[in-house]
């Protein structure tokens, strides 16, 4: 036995090597190659591409084939082929697909024939996801990233790396696909390979998006049903392809940008199934082109390569990036009940049969029924969809997840060597590929010396740190994060000058369990004093015990309405001292539990805090003097309180809050939940009482809130915040325990809360009675400016937003603002009016960032 395992091993090696198959390079007439034409076996889903320089090599077993060669926009040919143990070599010529234009078969009237056919091709669309109940495929995919302009100032560090202009930086990877219908995938990472760094297996995620989908990325498909709100389609002709008539459909975005797509789509006449596509989109303002070929297997016609290019420019960096994906099927489950031979009718055009109760079942609707109405087809189709989830919940599932992703990567993944990839890879490399392999080698060979004397970043201290900070990694998953000290230097009237030091250790077990202690120590050279806190977290995904206590000086509105940063450039430059700041000395506890039943969150605090008022320093100048602008005092003005100081007390805050997500979703990756954004509202109810057992305040105040972010579109988005509430008692209370707002007097910000008013005095209308605000913010990438398309290209949205807020002191206040947000992809410029009822009180200008500083 042992004699004839080995034999069967070294002959099945020996017929491995000696596979054979067929080689060339695809051309036009014109001698010019065609990158990534596709190469199939007929009748099968055994096929390949060819690279960006028009060759192919694709390895077959011995005997006879007959391969067709597919290029969008030229004619496919067929060639039959006998294929031995070597590689025989057909070079092919493809010629330009011509196109006929037919005018009787598509019916009468003015309408452009594309219409017709795109409602049929919409009704049809999920028919032809719902077709396929799995399959398991051999995925190849290769990204190819080719900077062409890299900023000066990080040019030298990332040419270290083996990052320089005009270099291609490489990702290759071979998976096995295993789908089940719905959405449940199980890929399996058989090797990986990459240009720079294969210390660490980095597979491309499965990213073949179906165009049947109503949405790819937050992109309108042409075959959502919403599709005519956001496209007009011209008729351009049809070919012939494999026995099958091709229509030719050029899409027309009605305002291209972000979320529409530009190209050409063509259907397959009578099935009305895609036969490929060739669309463009923008993002931020990166230029995206796609392109996917189909082949009929078991009589569906069903996708077997795709192509991905972005580029464009990006904060200082240019380049191009191509995605390749590459699919061989090697089992392929389709639901016998849903087959193709029906008759789609217009209901706009042609004689519709008579609407069948939708209640029956779709298969059987099908062997009885061969023809529907685009719109009755489609409202049966979604009831089989209800149908299957019925089941799928009966089953156990749950009607909340909307993929399930299991991702393994072989311990070889990264292990194999050249031979292994020549002899496996179905796509040849390009020359330039070969040279950036070859390149990338010889810079991990010096990479490697230099390794030996210099530790990484991750694992040694480097004084650059101090500017940069860094975390350090010790092994055992754990962590060390130190935070620059120079850049959390910051001003105020009351510390003067003072510098943190943050640091934190942090330790992870099991697959979300985590420990972390945080110190912080800070220094005010205004007082001459050192203080600070300590803070421990313990938990995983489902539930959080926080402890943290020390000295700090902290905002009068512990929600911290301006970030030290603004509030150091109005001290220093214009003479404005915005924060209000007391001295409190702490402990707090905090517990939350997180995703009840998916849907439900709450969260527990318990805070004792010694407070004392703080004052100005006398020495606190600015650097320049304004004539308008004035340091004020530290203690705030208020319209319900004229005295906002207070003495020093205790106080021992008990803080709850319950959060509801009922439209919650998630998905499933490796056994792991991840929430999605709830396409529904929030709610939130929060109570807070002051403990007079325990402290010197005694209140109580209980408040609500609802929000959401609501897409309206794949350019329009709406956010909205609703929130309302007030004391149930107020025995005793000092002006830290009032409800304050979100205000902002600084014409600089870089973080807007939802609940953020863009002119609001910080601490003018706080309250101790009943409060209600309310804020909405609506984006739209086709509003005024955007409506020139070089601008909406360039990724640019604007915003309307509006900022309500009634007080007992103010009944009526509001803000109108108008936005021009991801100027140069970071800057955002606003337009503020302020109105007291109906009472315009004077406009102002914002400007500010996306950007986040520091940790």
């Amino acid at each position: 036995m042992r004699v004839a395992l080995l034999l069967f091993i070294v002959f099945g090696l020996q017929s491995q090597l000696i596979a054979g198959g067929i080689k060339g390079r695809i051309t036009t007439a014109k001698g010019e190659a065609l990158a990534y034409a596709g190469v199939a076996v007929k009748g099968t889903s055994n096929g390949t591409m060819a690279n960006e320089e028009g060759e192919y090599e694709f390895t077959l077993a011995p005997g006879s084939y007959e391969i067709i060669f597919q290029f969008l926009g030229f004619k496919s040919i067929s060639k039959n082929v006998t294929v031995g143990n070597d590689f025989t070599e057909m070079n092919v010529v493809l010629e330009e697909q011509a196109l006929n234009l037919r005018e009787a078969t598509i019916g009468k009237g003015k309408e452009d024939p594309a219409y017709s056919i795109m409602r049929r091709a919409i009704a049809k669309a999920r028919f032809h996801q719902l077709q396929v109940r799995g399959y398991t495929a051999k995925v190849y995919s290769r990204s190819t990233a080719l900077p062409t302009k890299i900023p000066y100032l990080v040019e030298k560090r990332l040419k270290k790396e083996g990052v320089q202009e005009g270099k291609a930086i490489l990702n290759e990877s071979v998976a096995e696909i295993k789908y089940r219908r719905p959405a449940s995938y199980t890929q399996k990472i058989v090797s990986t390979r990459n240009s720079l760094d294969n210390s660490i297996p980095s597979p491309n995620e499965y990213i073949l998006a179906s165009l049947y989908s109503p949405e790819i990325a937050g992109t309108i498909s042409p075959l959502s049903p919403k599709a005519f709100a956001y496209y007009r389609f011209e008729y351009e002709g049809y070919f012939e392809d494999q026995g099958q008539l091709v229509n030719k459909i050029k899409v027309i975005p009605r305002a291209y940008g972000e979320g529409v797509f530009k190209g050409s789509l063509f259907i397959l006449e009578d099935r009305w199934a895609i036969h490929s596509y060739d669309l463009q989109t923008t993002t931020s303002g990166l230029n995206i082109s796609a392109k996917q070929i189909f082949s009929p297997v078991q009589n569906v016609w069903i996708p077997v390569n795709q192509q991905f290019r972005i580029n464009g420019s990006y904060l200082g960096f240019a380049g191009e990036f191509k995605y390749l994906v590459s699919l061989t099927y090697q089992k392929l489950d389709i639901d016998p009940g849903l087959k193709e031979d029906i008759v789609i009718a217009d209901h706009k055009k042609d004689h519709v049969a008579k609407e069948t109760s939708r209640k029956e079942n779709l298969e059987k609707l099908i062997q009885d029924q061969k023809q529907f109405s685009t719109k009755n087809f489609r409202k049966l189709t979604k009831e089989y969809e209800k149908e299957q989830k019925k089941e799928r919940k009966m089953d156990g599932g749950s009607d909340r997840l909307v993929r399930q992703d299991s991702i393994i990567i072989d311990t070889m993944a990264n292990k194999r060597d050249t031979t292994y990839w020549q002899a496996l890879r179905p796509i040849p490399l390009t020359k330039s590929e070969v040279t950036s392999y070859v390149l990338q080698d010889s810079i991990k060979v010096v990479k490697d010396s230099i390794r030996e004397k210099r530790k990484p970043d991750s694992l040694a201290f480097k004084p650059l740190h101090l500017l940069t900070g860094n975390t350090y990694s010790l092994g055992d998953r754990k962590t060390f994060y130190f935070k620059s000290p120079l850049l959390s230097i910051s001003y105020n009237t009351v510390e003067g000058n003072a510098i943190n030091i943050l640091t934190q250790w942090e330790k992870k077990w099991g697959k979300s369990y985590r420990f972390n202690i945080s110190p912080l120590v800070r220094y005010s050279f205004g007082r001459k004093r050192v203080y600070g806190n300590l803070t421990t977290n313990i938990g995983n995904d489902k539930w959080n015990l926080m402890l943290s206590g020390g000295e700090m000086a902290s905002q009068i509105n512990n929600n911290n309405p301006i970030p030290p940063l603004p509030n150091s450039i109005g001290a220093r430059f214009f003479d404005r001292n915005f924060m209000k700041l007391y001295q409190k000395q702490f402990g707090r506890a905090e517990f939350s539990l997180s995703n009840i039943a998916d849907i439900l969150s709450f969260n527990a605090g318990l805070e004792f805090e010694h407070r004392k008022e703080l004052f100005n320093q006398e020495s606190a100048r600015p650097i320049f003097f304004w004539n308008q602008y004035y340091y004020t005092p530290n203690r705030p003005e208020n319209r319900e309180l004229q005295n906002t100081g207070f003495p020093i007390h205790n106080a021992t805050i008990l803080d709850l809050t319950a959060t509801v997500r009922p439209w919650r979703r998630y998905l499933i990756r490796n056994g792991e939940k991840r929430y999605l954004r709830s396409k529904g509202p929030s709610f939130s109810v929060n109570y807070k009482t002051g403990l007079a057992f325990a402290g010197d305040v005694d209140y109580s105040m209980l408040q609500g809130s609802m929000r959401q972010n609501l897409s309206l579109g794949p350019r329009s988005n709406l956010e909205y915040y609703v929130n309302g509430g007030g004391f149930l008692s107020t025995k005793q209370m000092y002006f830290p325990d009032y409800r304050h707002f979100m205000g902002n007097e600084f014409f600089f910000q870089y973080a807007y809360p939802p609940d953020q008013f863009r002119m609001l005095q910080y601490y003018r209308y706080s309250t101790s009675s009943w409060f209600f605000q309310a804020h909405a913010i609506w984006t739209s990438q086709r509003f005024a400016l955007t409506r020139i398309e070089a601008l909406r290209i360039t990724g640019i949205s604007e915003t309307l937003q509006l900022h309500y807020l009634r007080v007992p002191t103010i009944r009526n206040y509001t803000e109108s603002v108008y936005g021009i947000d991801d100027i140069l992809r970071v800057i955002r410029l606003e337009a503020v009016a302020r109105f007291h009822g109906s009472h315009f009180k004077g406009m102002g200008w914002r400007v500010g960032t996306s950007i986040k500083f520091g940790r």
